[in-house]
């Protein structure tokens, strides 16, 4: 018995006293961990800077075209405006990088100062994270408010941080125009630009809007240097969901993200792997896994609820939602979504006839029975599941849930259905997105 607990040792103490006990894996460092501490990569900005060197021009943020906005009256006679969707155009990474740059610059060019704190409060997409990236490059903290966040969250968390600058969406600026009189610090607003609709500048008074655009264009014609931060400088002024009170502000350094990202660094995911990312990027969880995506040189493509699936609500009848374009490897989930995938699924499996669905539930029985003990069921899924694994495009591997608890059932018929690997997480925001601590090794 003692041999079998032995093998089963996953970490060990390397210090207590009476309040604490700190304990260290024995695992080995992987390549990636080794390689951030060789290059002293110690800040977000210091990351992607490196990982621009090493993967160039392989495309690094995706953004699905949208070619237009129809009318399309449902089965019960309403009317829906849905997207005519085109294809993913790709920023390589060396794009990427001097976006930031430029993005960086036009903000000195409007008089955003190194130190400064920045609101960003909007959607996930590309120009989110080269926002950023352009943010810390003169060394700015980014306070991030969730864009589904009430009028008074939103104001609160401005005035709490006392912030001159908000960075936005077109979406999100109506909000922004509506709480300007509770928000009197607020001296500039930059939006990113709609790709269908022009957007509405008027009604801010004597604040100073500006697109995204605009913002690139007055940087290339800047010559400010870049001030980079130091790994105890404040990366993010987080804003928690709100959902146990009013939403409070999580100071995280580059070093708090850094040293998780060291813990999850080399996880199975992989160069030829291809990101899909929807969720929140105010949010730790989202945050972290795409930088630990982009770190490992993972392609990200973006996306939305609403646009996600081919029966999303935004997408036409007949078109192809963002996975079925993307074909993700691996993707980051909350319960909330993976319930409407098995909800997806169920509807599929309901229209059929009889004998379809009792040789559906003969199958998803007989390989949960044998997933459950460790097995695979090859057979089984190329002839049933994989096609129904196209829900999701057809190649995810991995899933990595949070946020919530997911059901025992959901996540029996994600890993059945989609034939994926599924791993559910708990983090706090306070904590950098997750509970572990690791030391760092001399090389």
């Amino acid at each position: 018995m003692n041999y079998f607990l032995l093998f089963l040792t996953q970490a060990k103490a390397v210090s207590s006293d009476d309040k604490q006990i700190t304990y260290h894996t024995v695992d080995e460092p992987g390549k990636i961990y080794i390689r951030m501490l060789q290059t002293h990569t110690d800040t977000l900005e210091k990351m992607f800077r490196h990982v621009t060197k090493l993967h160039k021009t392989k495309p690094c943020l995706g953004t699905r075209q949208i070619l237009g906005e129809e009318e399309e009256v449902q089965p019960n006679g309403k009317v829906f405006k849905k997207y005519k969707m085109g294809d993913y155009t790709w920023r390589n990474f060396i794009e990427t990088e001097q976006e930031a740059k430029d993005f960086g610059r036009g903000l000195r060019a409007i008089m955003v100062q190194p130190r400064d704190k920045v609101v960003l409060f909007a959607e996930t997409r590309a120009e989110w994270m080269i926002a950023a990236h352009g943010l810390f490059k003169q060394n700015c903290t980014i306070v991030t408010i969730y864009a589904t966040l009430g009028d008074e969250g939103v104001s609160h968390g401005v005035n709490e941080t006392e912030v001159n600058t908000i960075i936005t969406s077109h979406e999100s600026l109506p909000k922004i125009r509506k709480i300007l009189p509770k928000i009197s610090n607020v001296k500039r607003i930059i939006y990113f630009e709609d790709q269908l609709q022009k957007t509405n500048t008027e009604g801010f008074g004597d604040v100073k809007v500006f697109s995204y655009s605009q913002i690139i264009e007055k940087g290339k014609g800047s010559d400010f240097d870049e001030v980079h931060p130091t790994t105890d400088d404040i990366a993010f002024i987080m804003y928690t969901s709100g959902s146990t009170g009013t939403p409070k502000g999580v100071l995280l350094s580059h070093q708090n993200c850094i040293a998780t990202m060291e813990c999850y660094c080399d996880l199975e995911i992989y160069p030829e792997d291809v990101g899909i990312g929807f969720l929140p990027l105010a949010h730790i969880f989202e945050l972290l896994a795409e930088s630990v995506a982009l770190l490992r040189g993972v392609p990200i493509g973006y996306s939305t609820p609403n646009t996600l699936l081919d029966n999303s609500s935004k997408i036409m009848r007949g078109s192809k939602g963002d996975a079925t374009i993307l074909k993700p490897t691996c993707l980051t989930s909350v319960p909330l979504i993976l319930d409407r995938i098995a909800k997806t699924v169920n509807e599929k499996v309901s229209k059929g006839t009889p004998l379809q669905q009792a040789m559906f539930k003969l199958a998803y029985d007989y390989k949960a029975r044998w997933i459950s003990k460790g097995y695979s069921t090859p057979w089984v899924d190329a002839l049933i599941f994989k096609k129904m694994a196209n829900i999701m495009g057809g190649n995810v591997r991995v899933i990595i849930t949070g946020g919530a608890p997911l059901s025992p059932d959901t996540h029996e018929m994600i890993r059945v259905v989609l034939c994926t690997s599924l791993v559910q997480g708990y983090g706090l925001t306070e904590t950098t997105g997750e509970e572990k601590l690791k030391f760092k090794q001399k090389i």
